[in-house]
């Protein structure tokens, strides 16, 4: 089970402008500053995704080609890096069009195998992410929740946040994941690659 070539494909702002072969593909969404690219450049150990210090960076749906081998056979998929949401200094106009841009995409594209719901660890739910929950469930979208920048809490405060995740999606849904330190990367691409086939 290893990654053997990932490549930086194209940016698009809408399902029209995909243009790209029938591969699965596996969702990355979350709010802004979530450490999505982080979180992409760890699983595929490489630089790929720009990562920023300032949210709302990312406006557009990036696009990156992921070469991997899987029980004896070579395949590939495609991950989706979208715009984080919830960020509050742009424009209602501009949050409303990245919106329609992410749904739309999301709906329309029938190689979209999992949604990653990513998801910082520092944070409590409130009603954003409810919205969220509850236009995943009313779509029928396979989503897995994925807790990031685990190595910024204590191991109790952890502990604590993954029973609480896990009564809230399921033990086997929810992945503890460290950009920084590697942590749960392994356990995260073996469920990607599952998914994916």
């Amino acid at each position: 089970m290893k990654i053997t070539k990932s490549t930086f494909i194209k940016s698009i702002e809408a399902y029209d402008n995909r243009g790209l072969s029938p591969l699965s593909e596996i969702a990355f969404i979350g709010r802004s500053n979530v450490g999505k690219s982080s979180m992409i450049n760890r699983l595929v150990m490489q630089k790929i995704a720009r990562t920023s210090s300032t949210p709302g960076r990312t406006r557009s749906i990036n696009i990156y080609k992921i070469d991997y081998e899987f029980k004896n056979a070579k395949r590939s998929f495609y991950i989706s890096d979208f715009p984080g949401f919830g960020y509050s200094k742009v424009s209602k106009s501009m949050y409303r069009g990245w919106q329609e841009m992410i749904e739309r995409y999301i709906l329309e594209n029938r190689n979209i195998k999992r949604l990653l719901w990513l998801f910082d660890v520092r944070r409590d739910f409130d009603a954003l992410d409810d919205m969220l929950i509850d236009w995943l469930e009313a779509n029928r979208l396979p989503y897995s929740f994925v807790v990031t920048k685990t190595d910024k809490v204590t191991r109790n405060e952890l502990a604590l946040k993954k029973t609480q995740f896990a009564e809230m999606f399921g033990k086997d849904n929810v992945f503890i994941f460290s950009a920084k330190s590697g942590y749960g990367r392994k356990e995260l691409l073996l469920h990607i690659f599952s998914t994916v086939g």
